[in-house]
């Protein structure tokens, strides 16, 4: 074979790869290991705790495989390793995902306890803002309504007096701010309030010897 006849042989060859690309598709899906070796390789490194190796092989096992037969529990799987590396806002949102495309499922209740436990995990007990204990305390109380939730029930409703419990710490921090301040009868206020809307919580001895202390003040 000439030089010029190769030179020809190697140009229409190229032309018709580029004309081809299944072609090319087809060879990258060839190195992409089968789901089952993935799905093992993920559950290691999960277990391992090295979270964010194993989002990425859920993540490409989610990819390459979408029709995998435990593609519920990958989406469970990257839900869950967002919450342990404590990207609770991202959690949040997978697990939102997983509700929406397996509302049937059993593992419905856990996934909504895990969306309150995002929000209960990010309470701060030196932030006098409430909006994060409220919205862990409501998303508790959707899954202590469920009839179905089981055990997630019991759980919810125990993280529901300790949300709260840290309302209640929060109302008797702001007497005692208040009393420092020489404004008895908010701090007063703030003491009944503990009495009023979060009694049996272990505080109401303190809570009534404050309001009792600032009667006539």
């Amino acid at each position: 074979m000439t030089k010029g006849i190769r030179i020809l042989a190697a140009a229409v060859t190229v032309i018709f790869l580029a004309g081809c690309p299944s072609l090319w598709q087809n060879q990258a899906a060839d190195k992409t290991p089968p789901p089952e070796e993935l799905y093992k390789q993920a559950e290691q490194q999960y277990q391992a705790k090295d979270y964010t190796a194993a989002l990425e092989t859920y993540q490409r096992l989610k990819s390459a495989h979408p029709d995998f037969k435990k593609m519920r529990e990958v989406y469970e799987k990257i839900a869950d390793a967002s919450f342990e590396q404590g990207h609770y806002e991202k959690a949040i949102a997978r697990y939102s995902q997983l509700i929406e495309l397996y509302p049937s499922d059993p593992g419905v209740p856990r996934a909504k306890y895990q969306m309150a436990m995002c929000h209960f995990k990010q309470i701060k007990n030196t932030d006098l803002d409430n909006s994060m204990v409220n919205r862990a305390l409501q998303a508790f109380q959707v899954v202590a309504d469920d009839p179905n939730a089981g055990e997630w029930s019991k759980k919810a409703k125990e993280h529901q007096r300790e949300c709260r419990r840290r309302l209640a710490e929060k109302e008797l921090y702001k007497a005692r701010t208040y009393i420092s301040m020489g404004s008895y009868k908010a701090a007063r206020m703030a003491a009944q309030r503990v009495l009023d809307d979060y009694p049996k919580l272990g505080l109401d001895k303190e809570a009534d010897e404050l309001v009792k202390s600032l009667k006539d003040k």
